[in-house]
């Protein structure tokens, strides 16, 4: 069975109404409700975004959709290409584009992003998950997990972020790879910067082997992605191949492993562990940390 719904698409102004086509293999409808009630090879279309499963209602009263039981979303939504399973999908059409929520075992590829998670939205340019595992920016090379996720996006991508509760950022490249653990992550494409507070950390180890391996912890963490520099700042603590160094602020840069220390540093070097620094050739040359007048402790 079809049935075609026309909706007014949720615009502040009148405008032409938006055909919502929904078929299946059987389907109930009450017209005093509007509601209708589906199974079996449910398909909704609108627009350029098409949603299948097993089970479905619908109401044209409300202009809102329920499809539960192996559901699918594929298409395009808002210029960018989506693929998406979960468990239940809930769509409101009231809103201009649409909006839609999805529930149990999200597994979703939108754009050049990859979210899986319990639960997932979708809403305009604005998008936020829960119990998320794993949440990829190709364009950056940049997968997350936390708790709960919120963000924005426009036709150049990924534009802003948030990560809230027990954050992990795994981000790489051809010469490193680089970790950060935080309470709490922001990313603003405006800044070229994720930053990270409460408890936050970040290692970097080479994959050649021509940089050190660095641990830095502090309170606050800004990394700039474009300029490639970690500007660690309360309670600064770094390990850095045989040395510990701590200061008000420490300013690591991950492509040479050069490491600065702002304000009071204090250097302890463990001399049964110290290896040769790889940027020298000599074998007696211990790593150093420039102070914020640029001179060597």
């Amino acid at each position: 069975m079809s049935v075609l719904l026309l909706a007014a698409g949720g615009a502040a102004l009148p405008a032409a109404p938006v055909a919502t086509q929904l078929t299946a293999d059987a389907m109930d409808y009450d017209m005093e409700s509007g509601e209708f009630k589906a199974q079996g090879h449910v398909t909704l279309k609108r627009e350029d975004v098409t949603l299948t499963s097993a089970y479905g209602e619908a109401s044209t009263k409300t202009q809102k959709a329920r499809l539960w039981r192996s559901v699918r979303v594929f298409g395009t939504y808002r210029g960018e290409k989506i693929d998406a399973v979960c468990a239940e999908l809930t769509a409101d059409f009231s809103v201009s584009g649409g909006s839609y929520v999805m529930k149990g075992s999200v597994d979703a590829a939108f754009g050049s992003r990859v979210l899986r998670a319990a639960t997932a939205r979708l809403s305009g340019q604005t998008f936020g998950a829960e119990d998320v595992t794993h949440f990829e920016d190709k364009d950056r090379n940049m997968v997350m997990t936390c708790a709960a996720l919120s963000g924005d996006y426009d036709a150049q991508g990924l534009r802003a972020a948030e990560g809230k509760g027990n954050v992990t950022v795994v981000q790489q490249d051809e010469e490193k790879v680089s970790r950060l653990w935080c309470d709490a992550l922001s990313y603003s494409r405006a800044a070229d910067t994720l930053t990270g507070t409460g408890s936050a950390k970040i290692h970097v180890q080479s994959k050649s082997g021509k940089t050190q391996e660095t641990t830095i912890e502090c309170e606050k963490l800004d990394y700039s992605v474009g300029g490639n520099v970690v500007t660690a700042t309360g309670d600064a603590r770094a390990v850095q191949d045989g040395r510990r160094i701590s200061a008000q602020t420490l300013i690591y840069h991950p492509d040479t492993g050069r490491l600065e220390a702002k304000g009071t540093p204090r250097i302890s070097v463990d001399l049964t562990n110290l290896k040769p620094s790889p940027r020298t050739p000599a074998k007696n040359d211990a790593p150093v940390a420039e102070s914020k007048k640029g001179g060597r402790k």
